[in-house]
């Protein structure tokens, strides 16, 4: 996979336990939006910078 590619987004997301609207939710934007930037191998950089620095979400759970 692709490192920045949009499955590598989607699984990192997935990864952490964050769903579109977890992301949403704790980005302010909506779901739509965050699909359009998941599905964008042009997004920003810091866009994946972020996605890497989501805390875990079912650590963030317990």
């Amino acid at each position: 996979m692709e490192q920045y590619s949009p499955a590598w987004f989607k699984a990192e997301m997935k990864r952490k336990g964050w769903s579109r609207r977890d992301l949403a939710l704790r980005w302010g934007k909506t779901e739509t939006w965050i699909s359009k930037i998941t599905n964008n191998p042009q997004r920003d950089q810091y866009w994946n910078d972020a996605i890497v620095g989501l805390p875990d979400k079912r650590k963030d759970e317990l």
